[in-house]
């Protein structure tokens, strides 16, 4: 019965996926949503101080909250590749106050407020240490000696490497969904079907003449490409709420973005040899269907990671879904409140 029960929910979710990624159906749902009074008057989502970082000439953009006159410690998020800090989930970022933390969110370079490389090219790029540095160059500025690190995906390589060159600042260190070496040609490869996907996707927004209803539609379907068996429950509204936030009242996306980071992400190579030498308390978090980076790269690090603690969620992919924000959160927060 229950394997029969299993099944009928998995069928349901399916048809569910293939439902909304018709794309009739999606042009209908998406003018549904932006013609919902919630679009007409976009709420404020970025509530805290603000401010600009300098690291040798690139401009990284901040946000600042703090619930309490006197903070427990300071806890830095760092975003994925080429998503800003509005990406992380508001129950999160709550959380993590409520427990009185400080939070700082930043924009990676070229996304965001933060400075997008007018001069980039593949002969003139970066890499994850200079992003490294621009995180650091915030916490620079905003005079803060130690710090809890919590990064996913490409933001949890470049926690890897601020954890392994300025290990006296950082009172522990939380990778999610995330690889020591992402290239590594003996590693799990992602999903290929999903990765044709998304390059479709991606060559068809940078093509095109966007307009805001194909913005929103390239943006939705985005938001689904990673999901797992058992992520399925979405808030539509409020993803894309935050698409036309980026778009309204800030720079908007930077097309270039993706590219650019993922050749940061292989200009780096590998950390392994690296991530032996990090001693900070560590703790990795990974969905088992993650289809983009494979959970065998989170035991990867685990195997490295002297004393590091490996969580695998079960039915989890490569995304913030709200079926595993109170999971992330249970786990994460005794984390860093025991090494506060």
């Amino acid at each position: 019965m229950l394997y029969l029960f299993a099944f009928i929910i998995g069928l349901v979710t399916v048809v569910v996926y293939n439902y909304l990624f018709n794309d009739n159906v999606l042009e209908n749902y998406v003018e549904k949503l932006i013609s919902n009074a919630t679009f007409k008057d976009i709420s404020e989502l970025i509530t805290g101080h603000t401010g600009f970082a300098n690291n040798v000439g690139v401009k990284i953009f901040y946000e600042d909250l703090c619930l309490c006159e006197k903070p427990v410690a300071t806890v830095l998020l760092i975003n994925g590749s080429s998503e800003s800090l509005l990406h992380w989930p508001e129950i999160m970022v709550s959380s993590i106050l409520k427990n009185n933390f400080r939070v700082i969110k930043f924009d990676n370079r070229g996304v965001g407020l933060s400075d997008w490389i007018k001069n980039w090219s593949k002969s003139n790029s970066y890499n994850l240490n200079d992003m490294a540095l621009d995180a650091l160059a915030v916490i620079n500025h905003l005079k803060i000696d130690k710090f809890h690190l919590i990064g996913y995906s490409m933001g949890g390589m470049i926690s890897q490497i601020l954890a392994i060159n300025y290990p006296e600042k950082i009172l522990s260190l939380t990778s999610l969904m995330s690889s020591g070496h992402l290239f590594d040609p003996e590693s799990e490869m992602a999903d290929s079907i999903k990765i044709l996907q998304l390059r479709k996707m991606i060559w068809g927004y940078s093509n095109k003449k966007r307009s805001l209803k194909k913005v929103l539609k390239f943006h939705f379907k985005l938001s689904h490409i990673w999901i797992g068996s058992e992520n399925c429950i979405h808030n539509h509204e409020k993803e894309l709420e935050k698409v036309l936030y980026e778009i309204k009242k800030r720079n908007g996306f930077n097309k270039k973005a993706f590219f650019q980071h993922k050749k940061a992400i292989k200009n780096s190579g590998s950390r392994y040899s690296k991530l032996k030498k990090i001693l900070t308390p560590t703790l990795i978090i990974h969905g088992s269907d993650d289809p983009l980076i494979r959970p065998s790269h989170s035991k990867k690090m685990a195997s490295l990671i002297h004393g590091s603690k490996l969580v695998i969620i079960k039915g989890m992919g490569h995304d913030f879904n709200k079926n595993f924000k109170n999971r992330i959160n249970s786990i994460i927060l005794p984390h860093i409140m025991m090494n506060s």
